[in-house]
């Protein structure tokens, strides 16, 4: 029983931790929101906050302005990034549907762009008409490398892995009957 209650102390911080690490993005920082876009109310967010060479989504709601409902579905979000330093460089997408939140869409840049200043754009067309672009200026930091946190977490749960099969083992170990 004593054996339990270290396994569970143990085991339940380490599903925390896992969580916390595994974490989807969510919304993220407000850049625009509810922006006039034509027909639409565009909203965009990003995450993290700033972006990183290589993590780099830009999330879009696309609203309707006069019931403030989201449209989700018959419009097709563009998501434009210019490099401020090198205006040639530019990366453009369409955005798909946010697996986190099926209500906003989400374009990915990661490993696409370099550290700098970008300008973002973002517009939707759909079956109420072609919204103009949105725009606005945000900083990509350069890439996060190795990420060492995952090396721990890795580490700890092998740990803790090892250690309840171990115990699992002595246990069976000392219920086996003896012969008289």
């Amino acid at each position: 029983m004593k054996l339990r209650a270290i396994s569970v102390f143990l085991g339940v911080p380490l599903l925390f931790i896992i969580t916390l690490v595994a974490d989807a993005h969510g919304t993220g920082t407000p850049q625009l929101l509810n922006a006039p876009a034509g027909p639409y109310l565009l909203s965009v967010w990003t995450d993290p906050d700033p972006l990183r060479a290589d993590e780099a989504p830009v999330v879009v709601a696309v609203v309707e302005p006069a019931t403030q409902e989201f449209i989700v579905s018959d419009v097709v979000v563009t998501v434009r990034l210019r490099l401020l330093a090198d205006p040639t460089v530019e990366l453009a997408t369409t955005a798909g549907s946010d697996d986190t939140n099926r209500l906003l869409f989400a374009a990915e840049f990661n490993d696409q762009v370099t550290p700098g200043r970008w300008q973002v754009g973002v517009s939707a067309a759909g079956a109420r008409g072609a919204s103009d672009e949105v725009t606005f200026e945000i900083d990509v930091a350069p890439a996060r490398g190795f990420n060492w946190l995952w090396l721990g977490v890795g580490g700890l749960a092998a740990a803790v892995l090892l250690w309840v099969l171990a115990s699992m083992r002595g246990g069976a170990a000392r219920r086996r009957p003896r012969a008289g």
